[in-house]
């Protein structure tokens, strides 16, 4: 019945829901493939206004129009010509700028079977069996050509297609490599581009070194008419250089090259270093806490109604001896892959499946004060007095900016700042660097290294007319005049809870929510008292596949500011 209903379905197009008003100046978009609509919010920021948007997904191309509303829709199959629903790319509008997230899933490494092993190609399958493991695998990959069919109709000045860095790899398999292909079918795909006219540059770039509290690495490729200058795309992110003690234009270097199987991620095949001295430099990243809502822990473990499965329980016990020190991480909830992570880091890469749980103990941080009672770490804390005995003071600092309590949303890490959890003297450090001190900035760590914890104390100051204006001290610094108020107190760090304080049916568990994914991704989804600009509706598995196969927004605006410089500067000469 499904598969009768499926081949039924025709292609779609629903007109622009608002009408658009165009600008003698505005520069137009398609995109491809469009799902969420990462690429489409990216490329708006940076001045493009998108006019049609297809997608074989109904509820996604719907989210899209609702986010979207100036675009025309297509709900349509563009890969496969016999399909009942088909639309080719070819008879989209012409636009100036053409954006496509193709298809990913079966370039990576997770699904290797391919139609050409078999000396077959595409759609000429006969077997159901074998249609439905190996089609579906080649159509996936089809998708890149769907760019290459609108290039040589319309041929827009300006392309930008994202995948998975494996996309390099596309090809028949290596000999004893099944999972590796050799690229031949990429490089004839990039030579197509090249016969139509358009230089190109291919980027590999990570989400979390962009305003994005995830570690998420891909591939960009841009194709820019020869007659246009290439834009610069040389992500130079300003980062602290701790030899030359000064902030650097950090340059993009390679480690080891791209490998056979097209895998390339920051920290094992590149790096940013020092244009200076040349030294490893690590860029500003965006911690997991900006997405996560720390007043929801979940339900304790012993009471969960449907306990969790021994696999499960297994991963978690692991988490909680590496861990024991810390009041919450972030696990892989599934399978025996994945890696775990601290607040402090950015989430793990997003699939399109709900797979990172939250392991907390209890209340994560607490305050206390005579005759009153603990808060949670999400809430903001009451006023510092002289009368406090025992506090953790929690705030997030960038060290160039105001401190935040830990239920605002975390700023845009630029520049030299450092985002760091201050807890009265409690300081993350990295591992093999001197540990800091309460007044010192914590030093950059990657999204791979685990911040480890030293106890400490602190003494603060009330200031100010009106004695409302806190200045911090460590305990190293003399305490100062001391007058006839009592301005002047200590400070004490202490963990109500840490992992290791409970056993495991005592520690809380919970997956993420969608919400928390949807900012992961960029997204600017409503988040408790936070009105977020983004809608979205519909059951919690289909919100984070979307979100999950989505262009992180930010990585969209950052390239497309570029290629929309490239046009202006077109015009103006």
């Amino acid at each position: 019945m499904r598969a009768a209903r499926q081949k039924s379905r025709t292609a779609t197009h629903r007109p622009a829901v608002r009408r658009r008003r165009f600008r003698h100046d505005d520069l137009i978009a398609v995109d491809l493939f469009s799902g969420f609509g990462g690429l489409t919010e990216g490329i708006r920021r940076a001045g493009f206004t998108t006019i049609m948007a297809a997608n074989h997904n109904p509820y996604k191309v719907e989210v899209h129009e609702a986010n979207h509303p100036e675009a025309e829709h297509w709900i349509a199959d563009l890969v496969n010509p016999d399909a009942a629903d088909y639309h080719s790319a070819r008879d989209l509008p012409p636009a100036d700028l053409l954006v496509a997230g193709v298809s990913c899933v079966n370039h990576s490494l997770a699904n290797t079977v391919r139609a050409y092993e078999q000396g077959l190609t595409l759609f000429e399958l006969e077997d159901p069996d074998f249609e439905a493991r190996v089609t579906r695998s080649e159509r996936d990959r089809a998708t890149a050509n769907c760019v290459l069919h609108y290039a040589q109709t319309h041929h827009p000045r300006l392309i930008l297609v994202e995948c998975t860095t494996q996309l390099t790899s596309w090809g028949p398999a290596l000999p004893n490599r099944p999972k590796v292909g050799d690229g031949s079918t990429y490089r004839w795909w990039l030579q197509q581009f090249e016969k139509l006219g358009y230089n190109h540059k291919v980027l590999y770039l990570n989400s979390q070194f962009f305003g994005v509290p995830q570690s998420r690495d891909r591939g960009y490729w841009v194709f820019v008419d020869k007659s246009l200058p290439m834009p610069d795309l040389e992500h130079r992110p300003v980062s602290h250089c701790g030899r030359c003690d000064t902030d650097v234009e950090a340059v993009w270097t390679w480690k080891t090259g791209i490998p056979p199987t097209g895998t390339v991620t920051y920290g094992k095949q590149y790096e940013y270093r020092c244009p200076r001295c040349y030294r490893p430099v690590v860029p500003p990243m965006t911690p997991s806490l900006h997405a996560l809502d720390l007043l929801d822990l979940g339900k304790r473990i012993g009471d969960r109604d449907r306990p969790l499965k021994e696999t499960t329980l297994a991963r978690a016990e692991r988490c909680r001896q590496r861990f024991a020190s810390f009041p919450a991480v972030l696990m892989p909830a599934k399978g025996v892959h994945g890696s775990e992570r601290l607040l402090g880091q950015p989430l793990a890469t997003q699939t399109s499946q709900q797979e990172t749980a939250l392991l907390a103990a209890g209340a994560v941080f607490a305050a206390h004060r005579h005759n009153g009672d603990g808060k949670n770490i999400a809430l903001p804390m009451d006023t510092v007095t002289g009368t406090h005995e025992k506090a953790v003071l929690l705030a997030l600092n960038n060290y160039q900016g105001g401190p935040r309590g830990a239920d605002a949303p975390l700023p845009t890490v630029v520049g030299s700042e450092t985002v760091a959890l201050v807890s009265a003297g409690v300081l993350p450090y990295r591992q093999n660097t001197v540990p800091t001190v309460h007044a010192e900035a914590m030093p950059t760590f990657t999204s791979d290294q685990i911040p480890g914890l030293l106890s400490a104390a602190g003494w603060y100051k009330q200031n100010g007319s009106s004695a409302s204006e806190t200045a911090p001290h460590p305990l190293t610094d003399p305490l100062g005049t001391l007058t006839a108020h009592d301005t002047t107190a200590l400070l004490m760090a202490e963990w109500q809870a840490s992992l290791r304080d409970l056993p495991l049916e005592d520690c809380y568990f919970r997956m993420l929510g969608p919400h928390e994914i949807g900012r992961g991704c960029g997204f600017d989804v409503p988040f408790r008292d936070h009105q977020g600009t983004f809608k979205v509706w519909g059951a919690a598995r289909d919100q984070v596949n979307g979100y999950g196969n989505a262009v992180s927004p930010q990585v969209g605006t950052w390239i497309g500011e570029r290629l929309r410089a490239v046009l202006h500067r077109a015009e103006a000469a």
